[in-house]
């Protein structure tokens, strides 16, 4: 078994220089392992594929619908939303509510849950901010990592530790036995991404420059660039039905679109077409020159809200702009918009043209040219359809607001239903998984993603990475290198001095933890950590406490832990991302974990 471990070690060494390399795909590199252990027999074939029928695969698979259904219905965006208005653009003021977030609700849930839920919403800040994404995400990973050492539920290895203190002494640990250490660490953690580890994650903007990066045009720049003069929200405060319907809408500005308020109170906007009836309550957008505007809502009945721009995030999940461009071969070439009834046809409302650098009056009897540029607007889900009318139309540009846009934000509510059940259910005692599952399919059921987005939102790669690693444990137990590793650390210790004893033992934990999972490595070094200190006739509750704080320190390998694995992709990290962040995070909790701990726990 000697030779089989051996192997299994070098088998190690060699996955951290492919991955070191950053010329192999990590999921790859994970295949390469799990085959290379089938075939030198050091795995039968079932205990190499086992990963893939891991809970934890099940698990993360369903969070990514979950997380998808959080982006899709806009409850990233409100949640990013709050955030960005407390840090106010500011990377720190960003990252710390990320960090210490993730600390504080991954130590009552999953962690692996807590990370698939900020990613989306860290990627939207990014987008927002033009901030690099990898500077945010590492610092919230790293957070939800450490939310193991801030209760005896943050990780279930916990609990193997307290098993093990209750077997040996007959008292478990507390829920906030080790809470202050756990605090300490995470203050330290703040700190150093605060001054240092951010400068070592790519510069602060995702172009690469020392600016935001430039977005595509906003709503106003669009409407300005072609002319059309104001942009105005207007509350109606009586009905128009009928012949007054008719005689109100020959007063008025043009209008865009409607909004009306639903029987629940969700908003539901609909492009202006001519014979729609207006209730008290309605918002209307209308556009016109500034004397149009000022005529019109000096009319009886009518409250002028404000401009359009200043509340544009009430319609941008529902009316969008785009500016098109005639294909030189469409089908459409010598038709004017009236001939081709283009409200009707398309669904959109066409603004403004522009034939070169001038705007065309009375463009809806123009004969369209090729390489004419259209203002069109309506809803998204029209907008895109345009889009793939290529032969016709090509997409010049899309303003900002298109990614802003959430195409479900009339089910938040439903999704903060969901959410809130999952967690709910899984504190009360129900599995993790099992929550997280039906949590993916109340997702799907109540129609917040659908089930082919819900399949789109599954990240593969990210899942043959866990599941092709995750036999390494098995291997390393089966061949006897773990014990292999546990002795000789012992052995290079000594028995007499229970604070280089700590020290081995927080090393060999952390080390472990880098190759097996957190929890695996806490069942096995857990009761050792014990015996040793009762063995040397000392307190072993410093030697539980600084194992407990191990197992939550894999902050150097992107396959420590699935809390880690997740952001690996979104964040375009390569492995030396993790060495350059990770081993100083290491040594900082290190000094803290061994100078700390017997102050607090004395042997």
């Amino acid at each position: 078994m000697q030779g089989d471990a051996t192997l299994v070690f070098y088998l190690i060494g060699l996955t951290a220089i492919m991955m070191a390399s950053n010329k192999v795909r990590y999921d790859l590199i994970a295949l390469i392992v799990l085959v290379t252990l089938a075939l030198t027999g050091i795995l039968t074939p079932a205990e190499a594929v086992s990963g893939f029928g891991a809970t934890i695969i099940i698990m993360v698979a369903g969070l990514f619908v979950v997380g998808e259904m959080l982006d899709r219905t806009g409850v990233a965006r409100t949640v990013g939303d709050l955030i960005l208005k407390q840090g106010k653009g500011d990377e720190v003021r960003l990252m710390i509510p990320l960090c210490v977030g993730a600390a504080l609700l991954g130590s009552v849930m999953s962690s692996t849950a807590v990370v698939a839920i900020f990613i989306p919403i860290v990627m939207r800040i990014a987008r927002d901010t033009g901030i690099n994404a990898a500077r945010l995400l590492m610092p919230m990973s790293y957070g939800a990592l450490l939310s193991g050492m801030l209760t005896l539920i943050g990780t279930p290895g916990n609990l193997a530790v307290s098993d093990a203190l209750r077997d040996a002494t007959g008292e478990p640990l507390g829920f906030f036995s080790f809470s202050l250490v756990g605090l300490i660490v995470l203050a330290g953690t703040v700190l150093f991404f605060a001054f240092v580890g951010r400068h070592l994650l790519g510069p602060k903007y995702a172009d690469g420059g020392d600016q935001p990066r430039s977005r595509s045009r906003s709503f106003a720049e669009m409407y300005r660039d072609h002319g059309v003069e104001r942009v105005e929200v207007i509350r109606l405060s009586q009905a128009y039905e009928g012949a007054a319907a008719r005689e109100f809408e020959l007063s008025a500005p043009r209008i865009l679109a409607r909004r009306r308020r639903g029987p629940r109170g969700n908003a539901n906007t609909t492009l202006y077409s001519a014979g729609m009836d207006f209730q008290p309550g309605d918002l209307i957008v209308v556009t016109g020159t500034e004397a149009q505007i000022a005529a019109f809502r000096d009319r009886p009945g009518l409250d002028h809200v404000g401009s359009f721009y200043d509340d544009m995030n009430a319609w941008i999940d529902t009316l969008g702009i785009m500016e098109v461009m005639i294909h030189p071969e469409a089908s459409v070439l010598g038709q004017t918009i009236e001939d081709l009834e283009f409200r009707s046809t398309y669904g959109l409302e066409v603004l403004a043209l522009k034939r070169g650098s001038e705007p065309v009056l009375d463009f809806e009897l123009e004969k369209l040219r090729k390489s004419d540029r259209l203002l069109v607007a309506g809803k998204w889900t029209r907008l895109d359809r345009i889009n793939r009318r290529s032969r016709d139309f090509v997409i010049l540009e899309e303003p900002h607001e298109r990614s802003l846009s959430v195409p479900n934000s009339n089910k938040l509510w439903i999704a903060m239903i969901i959410l809130f059940a999952m967690i709910g259910v899984s504190l009360g005692g129900m599995s993790i998984t099992i929550a997280v599952i039906l949590a993916a399919i109340a997702a799907v059921l109540t129609g917040t993603v659908s089930t082919n987005q819900a399949y789109r939102s599954i990240k593969l790669d990210t899942l043959v990475l866990i599941a092709g690693m995750l036999p390494l444990a098995t291997a390393l137990d089966k061949t006897g290198g773990t014990d292999m590793i546990v002795n000789g650390l012992i052995g290079i210790a000594g028995e007499e001095n229970p604070r280089a004893v700590m020290f081995a033992m927080f090393f060999l934990t952390m080390t472990l933890s880098w190759i097996l999972s957190n929890t695996a490595t806490l069942v096995l070094v857990a009761p050792i950590a014990v015996n040793a200190a009762l063995s040397m006739g000392v307190s072993p509750m410093p030697m539980a406490i600084a194992v407990l704080v191990a197992g939550s320190a894999g902050f150097a390998s992107p396959v420590s832990s699935p809390v880690v694995t997740l952001v690996v992709n979104p964040g375009g990290y390569k492995f030396i991302d993790f060495l350059k962040c990770g081993l100083p995070m290491t040594l900082l909790v290190a000094a803290t974990t061994l100078f700390l701990i017997p102050m607090i726990f004395p042997f």
